[in-house]
């Protein structure tokens, strides 16, 4: 199933098939390993809610839920 980043449960793991933000935002998104074919987990929201947690590539990444939106992931079906 694919979705958006935002979407995902807690603990949850999916690989990356697209980044739609704009170009900028997708070099520094890129430079910190978020890319097609790689696997994100979401750990956990943030304190305040405006942002989530997600480890990709052995690494803590925070991201607001409106960059989170525009990457899209394919979660597989056994993990819904």
């Amino acid at each position: 199933m694919i979705t958006t980043l935002n979407l995902i449960p807690t603990e949850t793991a999916g690989i990356i098939q697209e980044i739609t933000t704009d170009h900028v935002t997708k070099e520094r998104l890129e430079s910190l390993g978020l890319m097609s074919g790689v696997e994100i987990v979401f750990i956990r929201k943030a304190p305040l809610g405006s942002t989530r947690i997600y480890k990709c590539l052995n690494t803590l990444v925070a991201l607001r839920n409106d960059i989170a939106d525009k990457i899209l992931v394919e979660v597989p079906d056994e993990q819904r």
